[in-house]
């Protein structure tokens, strides 16, 4: 088995830590057998290899902290088969490297699927850290059930009927050192509607102490007042959406938050900016995608077929059941999507940056790919796009950051091993030609992405090329 444990001087580097410091007087950082031993003028022995940035900033690795790793953008539309899947699926884990993501927390995964992810990493394979909120509990014929997940998704898990079903649930993920947290679903409708049942007390509350007993923090889905309010009682560790589509976070809201500690996941990019692309398509040519999404990816979210098939499941999946066919047919041409994307992106950005000024603490997360239906919601370049986003609200530059480092290294319970740049940590770092307290777009001029040491272009990283720095002009 490979340990990958890599040895790697970086010298000459503008240095964001991730605590709050800038350090400009080009700092040196020794990271042996994967982790930070040295930062400032270090020694080392002359057999190490070094990368000299040349005065290019240096900052911790990414956090991604809402993906579903199993779900392949446009796939449901393509009719890919499995192996496909497959090949998709681990093209995506590249990407995430790519795009300077060093770790993931997937918030919905099967244990069939967690478990090869994770063997494909400690066999050497290409892939941010994989971690993990299991099991993701719902309720039967509620949000999940049914078709939503479809074939198209792989292996899944069965809803939460009954107090056996969570304890069944609970041990097919016994022993995975990866399951950081548990999931509750507590969603009625996309809309005002309430169409799908809540699991119930008995379970909830049985979710709540079962989680309790193993250490596990419970995250929660809810989009509307109700269902958020539900899952303060639960006792929420993050909520894994801003929400707040119809009604801004009260003073009492944001009061519970703080007396629980309770975080905040963005999902601003997945969830809505993602949707406006149908309306502006020249998003995707942005260079920056050509590399890290498949061509054929790309091309079903320019294809308007592949949008009317998603809207056409998207109502029928999300409408009162009493209501005809030929009226959920016709909603896509009757409302007015854009606009309805558009308030909701609003309202959520408005929300999040309400929770911010309030002292909330913000976590950056996409929610790629959180339905195999959706064309465009692309692993590893919407956490690009989420961070630009924060950055557009009025989020300060430095918290932005944090909000992908620090912040959710914290809420995961793995301080000690990522989120910033200090001595005893992981290696994983990232290195960009342009300022992320000035540019935005910084992030899309990522030179390096290091993962325990290991330094790649994302040219390298998406190829898994194994001879990595050796052969670039970079290192003396």
């Amino acid at each position: 088995m490979n340990k990958q444990t890599h040895t790697l001087l970086v010298k000459n580097a503008r240095l964001i830590d991730g605590l709050g410091n800038v350090y400009e007087d080009l700092q040196s950082i020794y990271i042996h057998e994967g982790q930070i031993v040295e930062i400032g003028h270090c020694t080392y022995p002359d057999h190490v290899p070094v990368l000299d940035v040349k005065g290019a900033t240096v900052m911790p690795g990414l956090i991604d902290a809402h993906v579903h790793l199993q779900s392949v953008p446009g796939s449901v539309f393509r009719k890919d088969d499995e192996s496909q899947l497959k090949t998709y699926r681990y093209h995506q884990l590249k990407s995430y490297l790519a795009c300077g993501v060093t770790t993931v927390l997937d918030n919905a995964i099967s244990p069939q699927m967690l478990g090869e992810f994770s063997q494909y990493l400690k066999s050497g394979g290409a892939g941010p850290r994989i971690f993990a909120l299991a099991p993701a509990f719902y309720p039967p014929n509620g949000y999940l059930d049914n078709d939503m997940l479809t074939a198209f998704w792989g292996p899944h898990w069965q809803p939460a009927k009954t107090l056996t079903d969570v304890a069944v649930l609970f041990r097919e993920y016994e022993g995975m050192d990866n399951v950081i947290g548990v999931k509750a679903m507590i969603e009625s409708g996309f809309g005002k509607a309430n169409i799908w049942p809540l699991l119930s007390g008995e379970i909830r509350n049985l979710i709540v102490d079962e989680a309790r007993k193993r250490n596990l923090p419970l995250y929660v889905h809810a989009y509307k007042n109700r269902e958020q309010e539900i899952g303060l009682d639960m006792g929420v560790h993050c909520f894994v959406h801003s929400g707040f589509i119809f009604k801004q976070p009260t003073n009492r809201f944001i009061s519970r938050m703080k007396e629980l500690g309770t975080y905040m996941t963005t999902t601003l990019s997945c969830t809505f900016d993602q949707m406006l692309v149908q309306f502006e398509r020249e998003r995707l040519d942005n260079p920056y995608l050509k590399l890290r999404v498949p061509g054929e990816l790309l091309e079903t979210a320019r294809d308007d077929r592949a949008w009317d098939d998603y809207y056409d499941r998207f109502f029928k999946l999300s409408s009162p059941k009493w209501l005809p066919g030929f009226v959920i047919r016709s909603l896509p041409k009757v409302v007015n999507i854009e606009k309805s994307i558009r308030s909701c992106l609003n309202n959520a950005s408005r929300a999040i940056l309400t929770l911010y000024e309030a002292g909330i603490p913000i976590v950056a997360g996409t929610d790629a790919s959180s339905w195999p239906a959706f064309p465009n919601f692309f692993h590893g370049t919407s956490m690009i796009r989420e961070m630009e986003l924060l950055y557009k609200i009025g989020i300060r530059p430095m918290d932005v950051i944090s909000s992908a480092t620090k912040i959710p290294a914290r809420m995961m319970g793995l301080s000690d091993r990522i989120g910033t740049i200090e001595k005893g940590k992981y290696g994983d770092m990232i290195v960009v030609r342009e300022d992320p307290l000035k540019n935005p777009t910084a992030l899309e001029s990522l030179m390096w992405t290091i993962k325990g040491g290991d330094a790649r272009t994302p040219e390298a990283w998406m190829t898994d090329n194994s001879a990595k720095l050796s052969d670039v002009a970079f290192i003396s």
